[in-house]
């Protein structure tokens, strides 16, 4: 399993929270997510044969909330 963080425009909301975190929970590969509200910052553990980094950035930037960073 590999990590990923990722730096999050700053949320407006907890739903926003919620809405991320069913989102990428619903991509194959993705193991676990913990978006924080305070910090703006999604943390995921993801399988690397099954999604990668681009792909998961992806899947919240076509909800609406721009990626700032990722490491």
């Amino acid at each position: 399993m590999k990590k990923l963080t990722l730096q999050l425009e700053e949320l407006g909301c907890p739903s926003c929270v919620k809405k991320i975190e069913t989102a990428l929970k619903k991509q194959d590969g993705v193991n676990e997510v913990n978006v924080l509200f305070n910090s703006s910052k999604a943390k995921i553990e993801y399988d690397e044969e099954k999604i990668d980094p681009d792909n998961i950035s992806k899947a919240v930037t076509n909800l609406g909330y721009e990626v700032l960073s990722r490491k």
